[in-house]
Protein backbone atom coordinates (compact mmCIF):
# COMPACT_ATOMS: atom_id res chain seq x y z
CA UNK A 1 0.00 0.00 0.00
CA UNK A 2 2.92 2.22 0.58
CA UNK A 3 4.39 1.50 -2.73
CA UNK A 4 1.19 2.43 -4.53
CA UNK A 5 0.69 5.41 -2.20
CA UNK A 6 4.36 6.81 -3.80
CA UNK A 7 3.69 5.83 -7.05
CA UNK A 8 0.99 7.88 -6.99
CA UNK A 9 2.85 11.05 -5.75
CA UNK A 10 6.26 10.52 -6.75
CA UNK A 11 6.08 12.98 -10.02
CA UNK A 12 5.01 15.65 -7.89
CA UNK A 13 7.94 14.86 -4.96
CA UNK A 14 9.84 14.67 -7.67
CA UNK A 15 9.32 18.55 -9.16
CA UNK A 16 9.45 19.88 -5.59
CA UNK A 17 12.66 17.79 -5.59
CA UNK A 18 14.28 19.97 -8.71
CA UNK A 19 12.89 23.16 -7.63
CA UNK A 20 14.93 22.52 -3.91
CA UNK A 21 18.04 21.11 -5.37
CA UNK A 22 17.75 24.69 -8.16
CA UNK A 23 17.01 27.22 -5.03
CA UNK A 24 20.18 25.30 -2.86
CA UNK A 25 22.23 25.46 -5.59
CA UNK A 26 21.52 28.97 -6.37
CA UNK A 27 21.69 29.81 -2.22
CA UNK A 28 24.83 27.81 -1.33
CA UNK A 29 26.66 30.16 -4.41
CA UNK A 30 25.02 33.22 -3.28
CA UNK A 31 26.60 32.65 0.24
CA UNK A 32 30.17 32.39 -0.85
CA UNK A 33 29.47 35.33 -3.37
CA UNK A 34 28.06 37.33 -0.03
CA UNK A 35 31.38 35.94 2.26
CA UNK A 36 33.99 36.86 -0.37
CA UNK A 37 32.42 39.95 -0.49
CA UNK A 38 32.11 41.14 3.12
CA UNK A 39 35.54 39.98 3.32
CA UNK A 40 36.89 42.46 1.11
CA UNK A 41 34.62 44.91 2.34
CA UNK A 42 35.83 44.94 6.06
CA UNK A 43 39.45 44.62 5.09
CA UNK A 44 41.73 46.78 3.71
CA UNK A 45 41.59 49.59 2.29
CA UNK A 46 37.32 50.07 2.87
CA UNK A 47 37.18 48.45 6.39
CA UNK A 48 33.75 48.43 6.29
CA UNK A 49 33.09 52.06 5.65
CA UNK A 50 34.53 53.27 8.73
CA UNK A 51 36.98 55.65 7.14
CA UNK A 52 39.35 55.14 4.01
CA UNK A 53 41.30 57.52 1.68
CA UNK A 54 40.16 59.70 -0.87
CA UNK A 55 41.66 57.07 -3.61
CA UNK A 56 39.85 54.22 -3.23
CA UNK A 57 35.96 56.05 -2.95
CA UNK A 58 35.34 54.43 -5.78
CA UNK A 59 36.28 50.95 -5.09
CA UNK A 60 35.18 50.87 -1.62
CA UNK A 61 31.41 52.21 -3.18
CA UNK A 62 31.07 49.80 -5.85
CA UNK A 63 32.16 47.07 -3.53
CA UNK A 64 29.87 48.11 -0.98
CA UNK A 65 26.80 48.12 -3.77
CA UNK A 66 27.85 44.96 -4.85
CA UNK A 67 27.58 43.35 -1.22
CA UNK A 68 23.81 45.01 -1.05
CA UNK A 69 23.09 43.72 -4.05
CA UNK A 70 24.17 40.28 -3.44
CA UNK A 71 22.49 40.53 0.21
CA UNK A 72 19.58 41.29 -1.89
CA UNK A 73 19.25 38.98 -4.09
CA UNK A 74 20.33 36.25 -1.46
CA UNK A 75 17.50 36.71 1.24
CA UNK A 76 14.60 36.23 -1.66
CA UNK A 77 16.63 32.97 -1.86
CA UNK A 78 16.88 31.63 1.86
CA UNK A 79 12.85 33.20 2.37
CA UNK A 80 12.07 30.74 -0.59
CA UNK A 81 13.44 27.59 2.14
CA UNK A 82 9.84 28.01 3.26
CA UNK A 83 7.86 27.93 -0.07
CA UNK A 84 8.60 24.52 -1.20
CA UNK A 85 7.37 22.81 2.28
CA UNK A 86 4.82 24.72 2.29
CA UNK A 87 3.18 24.56 -0.75
CA UNK A 88 4.28 20.83 -0.97
CA UNK A 89 2.51 20.01 2.63
CA UNK A 90 -0.22 21.93 1.15
CA UNK A 91 -0.51 19.93 -2.18
CA UNK A 92 0.35 16.76 -0.69
CA UNK A 93 -2.69 17.01 2.17
CA UNK A 94 -5.44 18.24 -0.29
CA UNK A 95 -5.03 15.10 -2.15
CA UNK A 96 -4.15 12.88 0.17
CA UNK A 97 -8.41 12.55 0.30
CA UNK A 98 -9.90 15.32 -1.41
CA UNK A 99 -8.48 14.28 -4.78
CA UNK A 100 -9.64 10.38 -3.90
CA UNK A 101 -13.22 11.39 -3.13
CA UNK A 102 -13.27 13.43 -6.14
CA UNK A 103 -11.86 11.01 -9.02
CA UNK A 104 -14.32 8.47 -6.68
CA UNK A 105 -11.32 6.11 -6.39
CA UNK A 106 -12.00 5.37 -2.82
CA UNK A 107 -14.61 2.88 -3.36
CA UNK A 108 -12.05 0.44 -4.63
CA UNK A 109 -9.98 1.00 -1.84
CA UNK A 110 -12.30 1.46 0.68
CA UNK A 111 -14.10 -2.14 -0.33
CA UNK A 112 -11.61 -4.28 -1.25
CA UNK A 113 -9.34 -5.34 1.73
CA UNK A 114 -7.64 -2.64 2.70
CA UNK A 115 -8.66 -0.80 5.75
CA UNK A 116 -9.41 2.29 6.08
CA UNK A 117 -6.81 3.22 9.08
CA UNK A 118 -4.25 1.28 6.81
CA UNK A 119 -5.07 3.38 3.46
CA UNK A 120 -5.00 6.47 5.36
CA UNK A 121 -1.74 5.41 7.43
CA UNK A 122 -0.11 4.66 4.00
CA UNK A 123 -0.25 7.90 2.30
CA UNK A 124 0.40 10.20 5.42
CA UNK A 125 3.38 8.20 5.93
CA UNK A 126 4.28 8.56 2.70
CA UNK A 127 3.55 12.61 2.45
CA UNK A 128 5.55 12.77 5.57
CA UNK A 129 8.27 11.25 4.45
CA UNK A 130 8.82 12.98 1.79
CA UNK A 131 8.57 16.06 3.46
CA UNK A 132 11.02 15.03 6.05
CA UNK A 133 13.51 13.85 3.13
CA UNK A 134 13.42 17.60 1.37
CA UNK A 135 13.40 19.87 4.70
CA UNK A 136 16.85 18.22 5.60
CA UNK A 137 18.64 20.09 2.59
CA UNK A 138 16.66 23.24 2.75
CA UNK A 139 16.70 23.66 6.61
CA UNK A 140 20.60 23.23 6.36
CA UNK A 141 21.48 25.47 3.70
CA UNK A 142 18.78 28.40 4.87
CA UNK A 143 20.65 28.30 8.10
CA UNK A 144 24.28 28.34 6.72
CA UNK A 145 23.45 30.95 4.64
CA UNK A 146 22.32 33.81 7.41
CA UNK A 147 25.88 33.03 9.29
CA UNK A 148 27.53 32.97 5.96
CA UNK A 149 26.04 36.60 4.98
CA UNK A 150 25.54 37.89 8.27
CA UNK A 151 22.32 39.18 6.92
CA UNK A 152 20.33 39.22 9.69
CA UNK A 153 20.39 37.58 13.55
CA UNK A 154 18.96 34.37 13.30
CA UNK A 155 16.45 35.35 16.08
CA UNK A 156 15.18 38.06 14.10
CA UNK A 157 11.75 37.19 11.94
CA UNK A 158 14.04 36.92 8.72
CA UNK A 159 16.58 34.22 10.62
CA UNK A 160 14.01 32.56 12.80
CA UNK A 161 10.84 30.91 10.41
CA UNK A 162 12.80 30.43 7.31
CA UNK A 163 15.84 28.24 9.38
CA UNK A 164 16.26 25.92 12.11
CA UNK A 165 14.12 23.11 11.53
CA UNK A 166 10.81 25.39 11.51
CA UNK A 167 10.17 24.90 7.33
CA UNK A 168 10.07 21.63 8.51
CA UNK A 169 7.60 22.12 10.95
CA UNK A 170 5.55 24.38 9.06
CA UNK A 171 5.14 21.98 6.14
CA UNK A 172 4.03 19.16 8.29
CA UNK A 173 1.42 21.28 9.64
CA UNK A 174 0.29 22.51 6.27
CA UNK A 175 0.22 19.17 4.98
CA UNK A 176 -2.20 18.59 7.84
CA UNK A 177 -4.13 21.81 7.70
CA UNK A 178 -5.02 20.55 4.08
CA UNK A 179 -5.78 17.07 4.47
CA UNK A 180 -8.39 17.50 7.37
CA UNK A 181 -9.59 20.76 4.86
CA UNK A 182 -9.67 18.30 1.80
CA UNK A 183 -11.94 15.47 3.82
CA UNK A 184 -14.46 17.78 4.94
CA UNK A 185 -14.54 19.97 1.60
CA UNK A 186 -13.51 16.85 -1.06
CA UNK A 187 -12.27 19.19 -3.33
CA UNK A 188 -8.55 19.85 -4.07
CA UNK A 189 -8.47 22.84 -5.24
CA UNK A 190 -10.70 24.54 -2.81
CA UNK A 191 -8.85 22.66 -0.40
CA UNK A 192 -5.06 24.48 -0.67
CA UNK A 193 -6.46 27.80 -1.17
CA UNK A 194 -8.73 27.29 2.31
CA UNK A 195 -5.57 25.77 4.13
CA UNK A 196 -3.51 28.66 2.28
CA UNK A 197 -5.52 31.27 4.15
CA UNK A 198 -5.77 29.56 7.30
CA UNK A 199 -1.59 28.76 7.14
CA UNK A 200 -1.36 32.94 6.88
CA UNK A 201 -3.44 33.33 9.96
CA UNK A 202 -1.89 31.16 12.07
CA UNK A 203 1.38 32.15 11.06
CA UNK A 204 0.91 35.38 11.50
CA UNK A 205 -0.63 35.29 14.77
CA UNK A 206 2.63 33.14 16.17
CA UNK A 207 4.90 35.12 14.92
CA UNK A 208 2.56 38.25 16.40
CA UNK A 209 1.51 36.84 19.45
CA UNK A 210 2.85 33.36 20.56
CA UNK A 211 6.09 33.40 19.90
CA UNK A 212 6.99 36.55 22.48
CA UNK A 213 4.74 34.08 25.03
CA UNK A 214 6.59 30.33 25.11
CA UNK A 215 10.26 31.76 26.41
CA UNK A 216 11.22 33.99 28.78
CA UNK A 217 11.83 37.73 28.25
CA UNK A 218 14.77 39.62 28.98
CA UNK A 219 15.07 43.74 29.92
CA UNK A 220 17.73 46.16 30.01
CA UNK A 221 17.51 49.87 31.42
CA UNK A 222 18.62 52.28 28.79
CA UNK A 223 20.19 55.56 29.61
CA UNK A 224 20.99 58.28 27.43
CA UNK A 225 24.47 59.74 27.51
CA UNK A 226 25.52 62.30 25.88
CA UNK A 227 27.79 62.93 22.39
CA UNK A 228 29.92 65.46 21.17
CA UNK A 229 31.23 65.81 17.92
CA UNK A 230 32.28 69.16 16.95
CA UNK A 231 29.54 71.51 17.74
CA UNK A 232 26.79 69.45 17.64
CA UNK A 233 25.60 66.57 20.58
CA UNK A 234 23.42 63.97 20.62
CA UNK A 235 22.22 61.55 22.96
CA UNK A 236 23.24 58.29 22.58
CA UNK A 237 21.47 54.69 24.23
CA UNK A 238 23.74 52.88 26.35
CA UNK A 239 23.12 49.49 28.39
CA UNK A 240 21.29 48.47 25.43
CA UNK A 241 20.02 44.53 24.31
CA UNK A 242 22.70 42.44 23.13
CA UNK A 243 23.59 42.47 19.42
CA UNK A 244 22.80 39.17 18.86
CA UNK A 245 19.64 39.70 20.48
CA UNK A 246 15.60 39.80 19.40
CA UNK A 247 14.46 43.10 20.98
CA UNK A 248 10.57 42.95 20.76
CA UNK A 249 10.24 45.90 22.90
CA UNK A 250 11.74 49.66 22.91
CA UNK A 251 9.68 51.88 25.28
CA UNK A 252 8.58 53.08 28.76
CA UNK A 253 7.00 51.25 31.54
CA UNK A 254 6.51 51.63 35.50
CA UNK A 255 10.00 51.08 37.64
CA UNK A 256 8.58 47.87 39.17
CA UNK A 257 6.74 46.38 35.82
CA UNK A 258 6.98 42.70 35.57
CA UNK A 259 3.40 41.88 33.40
CA UNK A 260 5.85 40.93 30.49
CA UNK A 261 5.25 42.63 27.08
CA UNK A 262 2.95 45.53 28.05
CA UNK A 263 0.11 46.02 24.92
CA UNK A 264 -0.42 49.87 23.32
CA UNK A 265 -3.34 50.56 25.62
CA UNK A 266 -1.08 50.54 28.33
CA UNK A 267 1.78 51.99 26.72
CA UNK A 268 0.18 54.83 25.24
CA UNK A 269 -0.35 57.11 28.49
CA UNK A 270 3.09 56.34 29.97
CA UNK A 271 4.29 57.58 26.38
CA UNK A 272 1.89 60.91 26.94
CA UNK A 273 3.64 61.65 29.94
CA UNK A 274 7.36 60.91 29.14
CA UNK A 275 6.58 63.17 26.26
CA UNK A 276 5.91 66.29 28.64
CA UNK A 277 9.19 65.70 29.94
CA UNK A 278 12.06 68.44 28.72
CA UNK A 279 14.38 66.61 26.31
CA UNK A 280 16.95 67.95 28.01
CA UNK A 281 19.57 64.83 28.09
CA UNK A 282 21.28 66.70 25.32
CA UNK A 283 22.79 69.47 27.31
CA UNK A 284 21.55 68.49 30.57
CA UNK A 285 21.03 64.41 30.71
CA UNK A 286 20.12 64.41 34.79
CA UNK A 287 17.00 66.58 34.32
CA UNK A 288 15.46 63.98 31.75
CA UNK A 289 16.91 61.34 34.27
CA UNK A 290 14.97 62.90 36.74
CA UNK A 291 11.98 63.44 35.16
CA UNK A 292 11.53 59.82 34.21
CA UNK A 293 12.25 59.20 37.97
CA UNK A 294 9.21 61.63 39.31
CA UNK A 295 7.44 59.51 36.60
CA UNK A 296 7.76 56.45 38.34
CA UNK A 297 8.57 55.26 34.51
CA UNK A 298 12.14 53.79 32.85
CA UNK A 299 13.28 53.40 29.17
CA UNK A 300 13.90 49.77 29.36
CA UNK A 301 14.63 47.12 25.76
CA UNK A 302 12.73 43.74 26.40
CA UNK A 303 14.62 40.95 23.86
CA UNK A 304 15.16 37.30 23.81
CA UNK A 305 18.50 36.04 24.44
CA UNK A 306 20.06 34.27 21.47
CA UNK A 307 20.95 31.41 23.78
CA UNK A 308 17.14 30.71 23.79
CA UNK A 309 17.38 30.13 19.90
CA UNK A 310 16.70 26.74 20.04
CA UNK A 311 14.42 26.46 23.14
CA UNK A 312 11.93 28.85 20.73
CA UNK A 313 12.79 26.60 17.72
CA UNK A 314 11.47 23.71 19.70
CA UNK A 315 8.54 24.78 21.50
CA UNK A 316 7.02 26.63 18.35
CA UNK A 317 8.01 23.91 16.41
CA UNK A 318 6.56 21.29 18.75
CA UNK A 319 2.94 23.71 19.03
CA UNK A 320 3.06 23.21 14.93
CA UNK A 321 3.71 19.43 15.11
CA UNK A 322 1.35 19.13 17.62
CA UNK A 323 -1.67 21.18 16.13
CA UNK A 324 -0.20 18.70 12.93
CA UNK A 325 -1.27 15.72 14.74
CA UNK A 326 -4.57 16.82 16.57
CA UNK A 327 -5.72 17.78 12.46
CA UNK A 328 -4.39 14.38 11.24
CA UNK A 329 -6.15 12.43 13.80
CA UNK A 330 -9.37 14.08 12.96
CA UNK A 331 -9.43 13.59 9.66
CA UNK A 332 -8.79 9.64 10.30
CA UNK A 333 -11.59 10.06 12.25
CA UNK A 334 -13.58 11.75 9.31
CA UNK A 335 -12.39 8.85 7.13
CA UNK A 336 -13.05 5.99 9.47
CA UNK A 337 -16.99 7.98 9.72
CA UNK A 338 -17.69 8.64 5.95
CA UNK A 339 -19.33 6.24 3.51
CA UNK A 340 -17.86 4.82 -0.03
CA UNK A 341 -18.67 7.43 -2.93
Amino acid sequence: MIWMAWRLQRNLYLFFVAVSAALIAFTIFNGLHVQAVAHQWMGNPCHGGNGFAAKYQSFCQGLNNEYIHSITTGQFLHWMALLPMELLGLVLGANLVASEIDRNTVRTAWTQSITRNRWFVSKVTVGLASLVLLAGPLCVTASWWIGASRYTSRLSTNGFTYAGWMPLAIGIFAFAVATIIGTVMRRPGWSVAAALVVMTVVMWAMQADVRTAIVPLRSTTLQMAPLTKGDVTVGVPTSQAPQSAWVVFNGFVPVNWSGGLPTWGQEAPWLHEVNRCPMYFVTNPNAYATCLRKLDLRNVEMYVADNEYWTLQLREGGLYLGGAALFLGGSLLLVRRSRPY
